[in-house]
């Protein structure tokens, strides 16, 4: 594909005026229950014939298992299902709104009872109203139990495939083990070779699993059986033999040292083994901060992590080079950013008991930005896991100071990338870690922790890489959390941040934790991300897994902008990374849209995932079919606004069968403070987009909305006014996220996926109105804010060439550097 330089975006010649701030078990009871309940009746009954009808042939139809789906505003409770007869035995996603319980005959007599009684055909001084909140009572089917890796892969004719199959535990553990037995007794019988069978096996409190050898017929068969709960692909390793885990030194490439001008990554963490013969190339000095003395951080800028083997070494591998993994696979190492490496911690993970993390920051930031010009990326994935961010609560102090950097150092054009932490999890609790997931991400506990809150810096969380473990690969009892690429990594944490800004910003790999009955391994390797060994002696290579190395997997990439666009500000950087990200193309059903423009589980997959996983090459390029128009270092006058033109959409983009995706992202460094419990943000900036609309009829709404006497309101009531005036037009394009979540954060991103039969984007330009307010920011100190912005339009087929009939209506110059044509 051809890489091409990105555009520059046209900004009109209006600037509209500056405008002065102002002062100062339920649901709904139902009216039908004698016909809806007689209904459930005939529903138990055909479900209990059907059970009775379909003898299991591997022995696995002990009770009679269903599904009942509840109404959008009612609820089950677990008490409430025993006195039915019923037992739980999975809860699904809130929004799907259905439980999965199981009951054997004698207790199937008892909900039957109650259903008689709920529909008046049997007196009872009860009513059992909670009974409203059914709506359905049905079977499940082979869908239900087929595993996200099997869907997306499924067997092929005549393929016998190693599956994992997971059976609905009853909480008996020794009739569980007999089922198990009785399968493989059955596969066995099944195959001459006895190439079919159950090969490994985990019961467990709570799990019941075995690895199963099938053909797809056998598969199709136990799809239909009722006790079965899911049947999956067992995960890959990231490798396919353990030899590829290592590389001698005599096989090792020769490594050469970045271009002297490439950009650097700082490291703030447990210092880093400066003689890895992988990362002293590309090392441009380590230093200890503020231990001058040496008297409490011994051994001098080397890693000294003795408790988890070397995570500033970890980290520092991957600022350098990204995927590592990559080049072990392909024994190619050759970095492309440099290192410098700030360790502020002891032997034991601990920060000096008599110095200030934030003096240590501070003074770690400035040596290095003072003493190396390139030095523009700071990598900090340290966090404080006790303190997780709480709603309504104010900036951290670590945060806070992080945002202070970033704005008095803005000249030097600083990008601050932080982890968001890790869960914490007992080793114990595999199998409950295993049923939760990812639901228990949404609990309060599970919010970002400081530092991940800074805003002006860009905080990562953490994905899987689909992967399972390496060398217990086909071991039952070894098996990942997550499992899928692109599903939240198990320990990953997720927002929203200070005054409910959209954090994290962004999501990278960062592994999967693995269990082995109930133990969690975590840093399996084949589940967890590939980085340097501290010790490199015994191996150059090891395993980790967190948001600690999802981080520098962004740093990396942020480096690689500025090495490529060095007169960029940081605020392009943050805006082309984000205008990069994509939600990962998996997402667990927990977080998947029931509905168009499904507001709620929109708002959980940004709280998760940001505004998604950043593509290098998107953030450095354009293409014939993904064109980018930005503006860099633009200043705009406090309570003012400003207008950009977009070209009309080419009719080849519009008519074109495919994915359409326009999408605008806003990065600004505004002042800070975290006194200031009414904004954190001093100056706060938001963007909206209009088509099918003249430029002077918006101009004109704006301008009669700057004399009103609601300053707070101005684009409110400039958007009323527009829609009034073009009735029907539907002239606001409805960006998502929308404005009022977007602008509470200093990098925002708003995108529409065009569909075939929208109007208004081909006839005449778009609009992008820009505007900036004040909140308790002084005028006589800040007259104006800095922003950067960027415009993507992206087409599917890379057949279409927007990018070249944009640049010939933009009619301006391409950004330096020239144009790389691959």
């Amino acid at each position: 594909m051809s890489q091409f330089e990105h555009l520059e975006l046209p900004k009109t010649s209006i600037e509209l005026p500056r405008r002065s701030r102002g002062g100062g078990g339920g649901g709904t009871s139902r009216s039908d229950r004698s016909s809806h309940g007689q209904q459930l009746l005939t529903q138990i009954s055909g479900l209990t014939q059907r059970s009775k009808q379909n003898t299991s042939q591997f022995h696995l139809n002990p009770k009679l298992i269903f599904k009942i789906k509840l109404s959008p505003d009612g609820s089950l409770q677990e008490s409430a299902l025993s006195p039915l007869g019923l037992t739980l035995l999975a809860q699904e996603p809130r929004v799907n709104k259905a439980i999965v319980v199981f009951a054997t005959d004698e207790d199937l007599t008892q909900f039957q009872f109650r259903l008689e009684v709920y529909s008046g055909l049997v007196e009872s001084p009860y009513e059992y109203g909670h009974l409203d909140a059914i709506t359905e009572l049905v079977a499940l089917e082979p869908a239900d139990r087929t595993g996200r890796l099997l869907e997306l892969e499924p067997i092929e004719p005549g393929e016998t495939a190693a599956l994992d199959l997971e059976l609905w535990h009853t909480g008996d553990n020794t009739e569980m083990r007999q089922y198990i037995d009785e399968l493989d007794d059955v596969l066995r019988g099944l195959s001459d070779n006895s190439e079919m069978r159950v090969s490994d096996r985990y019961v467990g409190s709570y799990l019941c699993i075995a690895r199963i050898k099938v053909t797809s017929d056998v598969l199709n068969l136990l799809l239909e059986e009722d006790f079965v709960k899911e049947i999956d692909r067992r995960p890959k390793p990231n490798f396919e033999t353990p030899a590829e885990y290592n590389i001698s030194l005599s096989d090792l490439p020769e490594v050469n040292s970045p271009s002297e001008q490439n950009c650097g990554v700082l490291v703030v963490d447990s210092g880093v083994t400066r003689g890895h013969p992988l990362i002293a190339p590309a090392l441009g000095e380590a230093e200890v901060f503020p231990d001058t003395a040496r008297e409490f951080i011994v051994g001098g800028p080397d890693d000294g992590d003795e408790l988890t083997g070397g995570h500033g070494t970890g980290v520092s591998g991957i600022a350098i080079y990204g995927d590592i993994g990559k080049g072990i696979e392909e024994n190619a190492f050759q970095p492309d950013v440099w290192l410098f490496s700030a360790r502020v911690t002891n032997q034991n993970n601990e920060y000096d008991p008599d110095s200030l993390l934030e003096n240590q920051l501070d003074d770690a930031v400035r040596y290095f930005t003072q003493n190396y010009a390139n030095c523009k990326i700071i990598n900090i994935s340290l966090g404080d896991a006790r303190l997780s961010f709480k709603d309504g609560q104010k900036q951290f102090r670590l945060a806070a100071k992080i945002d202070e950097l970033a704005y008095e150092l803005r000249h030097k054009n600083l990008v601050f990338v932080i982890s968001a932490g890790n869960l914490p999890y007992e080793m114990g609790t595999g199998e409950q870690m295993r049923i939760d997931y990812p639901n228990y991400l949404f609990e309060e506990s599970a919010k970002i922790i400081e530092p991940a809150t800074a805003a002006i810096a860009l905080s990562v969380g953490s994905i899987s890489l689909g992967t399972g473990s390496l060398q217990y690969s086909n071991d039952a009892q070894r098996t990942a959390i997550a499992r899928v690429q692109g599903y939240p990594s198990p320990f990953t944490r997720r927002g929203f941040g200070v005054d409910g800004m959209i954090k994290p910003d962004l999501i990278d790999f960062g592994g999967d934790l693995v269990i082995d009955r109930t133990r969690i391994i975590p840093n399996e390797p084949g589940a967890s991300i590939m980085t340097f060994a501290r010790d490199f002696t015994g191996s150059m290579f090891r395993a980790y897994c967190g948001t600690s190395f999802a981080a520098p997997r962004v740093a990396n990439i942020a480096a690689q902008l500025f090495t490529l666009f060095p007169n960029a500000t940081s605020n392009l950087i943050r805006a082309l990374i984000a205008s990069s990200a994509e939600l990962p193309g998996e997402l667990p059903s927990v977080l998947q849209e029931q509905k168009r423009n499904d507001t709620k589980q929109l708002a959980k997959q940004l709280q998760v995932f940001g505004y998604g996983h950043p593509d290098v090459t998107r953030a450095k390029y354009s293409a014939e079919n993904y064109a980018v128009l930005l503006e860099d270092d633009r200043q705009i006058p406090v309570g003012s606004f400003q207008i950009f033109e977009i070209p009309p959409l080419p009719e080849q983009y519009l008519s074109t069968p495919g994915t359409r995706i326009l999408s605008v992202a806003l990065a600004f460094d505004p002042p800070t403070r975290p006194t200031r419990g009414d904004s954190y943000l001093g100056i706060t900036m938001e963007f909206n987009l209009f088509k099918d609309v003249s430029k002077d009829s918006i101009v004109q709404a704006f301008v009669n909305a700057s004399r009103t006497d609601s300053p707070e309101d101005f684009t409110e009531i400039s958007l009323s006014t527009l829609k009034k005036n073009n009735p029907g037009k539907g002239i606001a394009v409805g960006l998502y996220p929308g404005s009022n979540l977007r602008k509470k954060g200093c990098l925002q991103k708003g995108q529409i996926n065009i569909s075939d039969r929208a109007k208004g984007f081909g006839e005449q330009p778009l609009y992008l109105v820009l505007s900036c307010s004040r909140k308790w920011a002084k005028p006589e100190e800040i007259e104006s804010q800095r922003y950067a912005l960027v415009v993507s339009v992206y087409h599917s087929d890379p057949e279409v060439d927007v990018y070249n009939q944009l640049k010939l209506k933009t009619q301006v110059s391409p950004i330096i550097p020239r144009a790389r044509i691959r």
